[in-house]
Order: structure tokens, then sequence, then C-alpha cells
């Protein structure tokens, strides 16, 4: 009897994982992503080309299987590289990475309007295009056609056409160079090796990476169109002559506050009322002891500005959640961090001129903040508060189990700059109000309705 009922639980696990991975292969095929909503294109406005007959494809095949016979070792990095994580993965990185590094220069150059929100809705919206398509042909992938092409790179279950990888990248690049122009050409020479990588690796037929870079192009210009009516124009204030507000000797990201959100009102939605005067808040931070871990938390997020480190956190997030195989999802949650923080950033740069709250080294000529970089700009709100709660409630939606950690990122993150000295305990409390709102509301007005669930 016990040798029957061993048999028995086995037999039900195996059907059980047997289930389980059926699925997860459906789940990942994913047909009804065509039908989610975009953030600018009109799929049905996107003209494209079906994919080649059956005596076309037995060339190609031929073409898959030579370039397979003579790959050498730079070829198996580039499909090892590009087979890394979601087709959007390594785009993420890429962007933050060209960035970030404009924060703080004197006109911040692209970094205020957000590349990585527009770069992220061009691969999202082009996903859903190329999904469309790939139902609609239903082609089937090299390998599985031939037995002797080798699959040397994992795929997301669906169709061969259009490749993925290649509408994602065309997408990424195209919309990186226009915000990146002197970049443009090796931008584009990088993303042609992402989809030259799915034929070596035997997943994708070479007309399938043509079509996806052609409809990844085309979406990336109706995107680009749209980023350039972002609302972009010089600040048209002054900063004030008053020992009691911040000064400075250029007003850096104010004219962010003009530029138009994807999806709050106004930037000034949730503007928060004026500060308070900081007459207590500087004897506190004058009376603060620091030590080992306050200034680690300091120097920490110091270096950092915020695109790096909550993309980083969505990617590891997205690996440890089996997502790097879901190209829609992960992108979705790419795009809707992105799409936060730029409107994070908008309203951010809308309170801080609003109100010219002082710095600390400016409140008190002898204040030496810890990390001797005061930001050039004024100090009500946080940014770093904003961004982190805002970017930490919207990965709470898509990770709810890993709330409390995004929670307690974000906290550390908004008290580091108290700990460094540039930041006065109001900054940072209006901040975290503000992002949390910000967070909520992108969530309520986009992710809840835009048809993936």
């Amino acid at each position: 009897m016990q040798a029957l009922l061993s048999i028995a639980n086995r037999a039900a696990t195996c059907i059980l994982i047997f289930l389980c991975c059926l699925l997860s292969l459906q789940s990942l095929s994913q047909p009804h992503v065509a039908n989610w909503k975009t953030w600018i294109i009109n799929t049905n406005e996107l003209m494209h080309a079906a994919p080649p007959g059956k005596d076309a494809t037995g060339q190609e095949l031929k073409q898959v299987k030579q370039l397979q016979s003579s790959i050498d070792a730079n070829g198996l990095r580039q499909v090892r590289y590009w087979d890394a994580g979601a087709p959007s993965y390594h785009w993420n990185e890429i962007g933050y990475q060209l960035a970030g590094p404009q924060l703080f220069t004197k006109d911040g150059g692209n970094f205020w309007r957000g590349p990585t929100a527009w770069m992220n809705i061009a691969m999202y919206d082009a996903t859903i295009a190329a999904w469309k398509m790939k139902y609609q042909y239903n082609r089937k992938r090299p390998y599985e056609l031939d037995a002797s092409i080798r699959a040397m790179a994992g795929t997301s279950g669906t169709p061969s056409y259009p490749c993925e990888h290649a509408v994602s990248a065309s997408a990424a690049a195209h919309v990186l160079a226009y915000f990146y122009p002197a970049l443009g050409d090796s931008l584009i020479a990088i993303a042609r090796q992402a989809g030259h990588s799915r034929i070596l690796a035997g997943v994708q037929f070479p007309s399938d990476v043509a079509e996806g870079w052609e409809l990844g192009k085309k979406v990336a210009m109706m995107v680009i169109e749209k980023a350039k009516a972002d609302g972009t124009a010089p600040w048209p204030g002054s900063i004030p002559n008053d020992p009691k507000l911040w000064t400075g000797s250029f007003p850096v990201g104010a004219h962010a506050a003009n530029i138009k959100p994807l999806v709050l009102q106004s930037g000034k939605q949730f503007r928060p009322a004026a500060p308070p005067d900081f007459t207590n808040e500087m004897k506190e931070m004058k009376e603060f002891k620091q030590n080992f871990y306050t200034a680690s938390q300091a120097y920490r997020w110091g270096s950092v500005h915020g695109l790096d480190v909550w993309t980083d956190l969505a990617s590891q997030k997205i690996f440890e959640h089996h997502l790097e195989r879901n190209t829609p999802e992960a992108v979705r949650i790419y795009t809707v961090l992105h799409v936060a923080l730029h409107d994070a950033t908008i309203a951010i740069m809308d309170a801080k001129y609003a109100y010219f709250g002082i710095r600390p080294d400016q409140f008190d000529k002898e204040y030496k903040p810890l990390i001797g970089r005061t930001p050039p700009f004024p100090g009500y709100p946080s940014g770093h508060a904003t961004a982190a709660f805002t970017a930490a409630t919207v990965l709470a939606y898509f990770f709810p189990d890993d709330a409390a950690h995004f929670k307690k990122l974000a906290k550390d993150c908004a008290t580091s700059r108290f700990y460094a000295g540039v930041h006065f305990t109001t900054d940072n409390v209006a901040g975290t109000e503000m992002g949390e709102k910000i967070g909520s509301y992108v969530i309520d007005s986009w992710a809840r309705k835009d048809g993936s669930k």
C-alpha cells in the first residue's frame, strides 16, 4: 500500500510539474498582448510586409546554418550578451548610463526631458505591434523547422516574425540617437548587433530581424515626434535676491518645470505646501552626530542619480521572478517605472523653483555638508526622496511581496540626504509624500488600465 501511495504521489507531482510548465509556456506566448493599450502609436496604422514564402524561407534556413557553421568567439559573445535578460534589459542599462552624467552639468543636457522614459515607451509600443504581427502570421522559428540548426539562445515561446530583439533594439537606439545625436552611429551599430545575434543563435530568420528593425524604427519616429512637442523651453523666471532663499549662478533644471508630464495632469498637481522657516531644522542638523553607518549611507546614495539604482532593482526583480523571457511584461515594468520618474522629475523641479527652498550650507555659511557637494538647485523638496518613493511605489505594485523592502530603500535614500548635510528633514518629508502620490497616480491612471491584466 505504501509503495502504491508513493507511486501515486510521484505521478501527481509529475503531472503538477507538467501543468506548471504548460501554463508557463502559455503565459509567455501571450497572444492577448496585441490588445494592450499603447502609449503613442495606433498599431492599426502601421504598414508591414508578410513573412517570406516557403522557397525564400528555405534559402534563409541555409543562411542561418552557414552563419552558425562559421560562428567565432566574438559571435558567441554577442549571442550570450543579448540573450541575457529581456530585449529591453541592456537598453535600460545603456539609457541610464547616458542620462546620468548630464544631471549636474550647467544645463543638464537632455536629462530633464526623460530620454529613458521615451525610449521605454518606444520599446513598449513596438513590442505590442510586434506581438500583433507574430500571431497574425505564426511563423515557426528556424530551429523548429530544421533540426540541424542549434537553438543557442532562449525564446519567449512566441512565433518568430518579427524579431522582438530587433524591434526593441531599433526602437531604443533611434530614440536615444535623437537625444544623443553625437552617439547616433554607435547606438545604431550596437542595435544592429542585437538583431544579428538572434540569427546566429538560430532563433530568428534574417527577414524576422529586418522586419523587426523597420517596425522598431517606425515606432521610434512616431515617439520622437511626440517628444519634440514636450514643451521644453528656456526658463522665464529669475533667481530671487533674498538671503532666506536659495541662490545660485545658474537655475539648473528650472526649465523642467514647464515640460509636459506623460501621465500627471501638470507638474504642480502634487506640489507641497510652502516650506517652514528652517531655523530649528538647522539647529537639528548642526547637533547631529555622524557615525560610520550614517556617513556610508550619505556617500552611497549621494553617488547615484536614481535612474541607475531603481532600474537595476527592477532588473533584479524581473530576473528573480523569472520574467526575463516575458518580453512584454518586462518592458511594461521598465516603462511604467521610467514614465513615473519622468513625471516625478517635472514635479520636483516645479516645487523647487516655486519656493527656492534654501540649502543648509546657504542658511548657515559656516556649515559644511559631509559630502562636500551641494546640488546646484533649490533644496525643497528633496529630489532623491521624491524619486525614491515614486520608484518604490511603482515597483511595489509590480512586486507586492517586496513592497516593504522597496519602502525601506526609499526611506534610506531620503534620510541619507539629511546625513549628507544637503537637505533639511522637511525637504525629505515633503519629497516622501509627493513621491508616494506621484507613484500611486501613475499606477492608477495607467498601469491598472493598460489592458495587461
